[in-house]
Formats: C-alpha cells, structure tokens, sequence
C-alpha cells in the first residue's frame, strides 16, 4: 500500500507541474496553442488550422517582428506532420554561396572544404517541415532550383548527380511585398505563385493591442522561468502605457522593451517609469516626446523622473557617475532614489 501511495503522489507532482498553454503568440511552449484576444487575429488563427491539415504550402506575410516563426511552428503543430522535423532556414543569415548547400545538401567534394557529404534541409525535413524564413531574400540563383523542389518535390545536392526525392511540407515567411518584386523583376513569378498558394497575412500589434497584455504577461513568464526567479507583473499605468504604444517592431519589440525593464528592475511590481522611457518609436522619438506633442506636456516632477531614473540605469545604476551626469550632489542622487522608490 505505501508503493501505491508513493507512486499516486509522484503522479499527482507530475500533473501540478505540468506548464499552462501561452496566452498569446509571443512564444508558446511546446504543445501550446496560440491564441488571441483581436477578432481578427482569431479568424486567421482559424484558417491557420484548417489550411494546416491540407498539406499545401503556405506564405506568411507580415512585419518584421510579428512572430511569422510562432506561426509556422502552430502550422506543424496542427498538422499531420506534427510527430516529425520542424526544420528552419534563414534566407538572409546564411551568405550566397552557402546557402544552396544548406537547402539541398552537398556531396564530399563539391567545393572547397566539403570534406564529407551533407544533407540538406530539405533532406532533413523530408517528412516533415521546412519552414523558410524570410524567402524574399533568396538569391535569383537559387530560385530555380527552389522551384524545381517544391514543383517536382525532386533535387539534386551540390556536387552531385543523383536525383533525391523530398516529401517536405514548405512554409514560407517574408516582410516585403513578393509581389512587388516580382514586377520589380527581383522575384520569379513562377515561384511567387508556387508559394502563395495559401496566403496567411499576420496584423502588426498595433492593429491588435487586445493582445498586449496577455503577451507581456506570457514574455515576462518566460523571463523569469529562464533566470530562476519568481517573476513580474505590470501595474495599472505601466500595463496603460504599453497598450497605448504602437509597436514598430512588434512583438520582438515587446520582448526587449522587457527584458531590458526586468534587469534593472528593484521591485517585482513593473510600474510605468520602470517602462515609458524605454519605448522608441520608428525614428528614436521616446514616449515622453510622443506624449507632448499629442497635446499633454508632462508636469515638472515626471520630466525630474524619467530623465533621472534614464541617467541613472544607463550609468549602469552607478550614484557617482549619476551626479556628475546631472550636476547634482551624490546625496541628492540618494534623495531622488528614495523619492522615486528605487532604494
């Protein structure tokens, strides 16, 4: 009988410790479903799901930043293919004349220091998923080949003269108009088409601000699951503040805005001067000067506070550097401390 019990209470420690789904998509965990609080964003979220089961590829579009990668990885999640590789490619991040290797593989020999031969990730993702990120940025050279691969799911490796067979499923993201290049003369229109069977445009958070606190919540989580600590919540104006805000770098932007708050951060409470001042617009312009040319000038004590707590974190919290900085004794650094609850 203490066997029994034993083993029922690990059980029951397992189920507790099992991690609840993510709210939104700034970064589920594994086997989470991505969801949203924007009407709009629950109805792509819905055509995500059925175009999933078909099979076919698929074109995310939408800004840097939107989180195209979390989508993709929703794709194969709900798809057949779920059991098998999610297997990813950045366009940009690999140089020209590695790139073709990196798609399709190279045979020992094929160039210098090809010293064994190498699949490719097509050949890795053969059953699978290829998920190729920002496509718009593929070199005319390879884009033909690509065609070919995704037309007759047939390709050759670098070096090589046997025709392999791929079975893998492609999703594609870009931030740029495909379109446009194409009349541009800078993307086939074979491939455009090839690609763009299914189309799955992603809204910038901007047009989705419903979504920012269930993603601050879901970022700040991961955030403190990641340092071992307990965690972060948002007060009231803080929680204001980033809802207001329009998000030029979307979500990825999110996340830096709170990472960078939670490192400097004394309290587990973020409140809004832990935030305002590390919200940039498109052209560098802080929250403050946004907030003045809407039409409301801050009072004298939170121009005092922001440029304060702003000198303060970038002299790395150093009270001598801060004093100098401001021309102001180092007790009165102490002073404005404690008045802006730093201590």
């Amino acid at each position: 009988k203490r066997l029994f019990d034993i083993l029922g209470n690990a059980r029951s420690l397992r189920k507790d410790k099992q991690p609840e789904p993510s709210r939104a998509n700034g970064g589920k965990r594994a086997g989470a479903a991505l969801q949203s609080a924007n009407p709009k964003l629950r109805k792509l979220l819905v055509q995500l799901g059925k175009a999933a089961k078909l099979d076919s590829t698929i074109l995310l579009t939408g800004e840097s930043g939107t989180g195209k990668t979390h989508f993709a990885r929703e794709i194969h999640r709900l798809s057949a293919r779920a059991q098998e590789d999610f297997v990813t490619v950045s366009c940009p991040a690999i140089s020209r004349e590695l790139l073709e290797s990196e798609l399709f593989g190279h045979e020992r020999g094929a160039f210098t220091g090809a010293t064994a031969a190498r699949a490719g990730r097509f050949e890795q993702a053969s059953k699978g998923t290829l998920f190729l990120d920002e496509i718009g940025d593929l070199p005319a050279s390879l884009q033909p080949k690509l065609l070919t691969g995704l037309q007759d799911r047939e390709y050759f490796r670098v070096g090589g003269s046997k025709l392999l067979h791929t079975d893998a499923r492609v999703v594609a993201a870009t931030n740029v108009n495909l379109r446009e290049r194409v009349e541009q003369g800078g993307f086939r229109e074979d491939l455009y088409y090839r690609l763009n069977i299914i189309d799955l445009h992603i809204p910038a958070l901007r047009d989705r601000s419903e979504d920012v606190p269930g993603l601050t919540e879901n970022i700040l989580a991961r955030i403190a699951e990641r340092r071992g600590v307990d965690g972060w919540s948002v007060s009231q104006d803080a929680a204001e503040a980033l809802s207001r805000f329009d998000w030029p770098g979307n979500v990825r932007q999110l996340q830096n805005v709170l990472e960078r708050a939670t490192a400097f951060a004394e309290h587990s409470l973020l409140r809004a001067e832990d935030i305002i001042h590390l919200l940039k617009g498109r052209d560098g312009e802080s929250q403050e000067s946004a907030v003045i040319k809407a039409g409301r000038a801050l009072t004298l004590q939170e121009v005092e506070r922001n440029a304060f707590i702003e000198t303060y974190l970038r002299t790395g919290r150093n009270k001598a550097k801060t004093a100098r900085e401001l021309g102001i004794s180092e007790r009165s650094v102490y002073n404005l401390l404690g008045r802006h609850g730093l201590k």
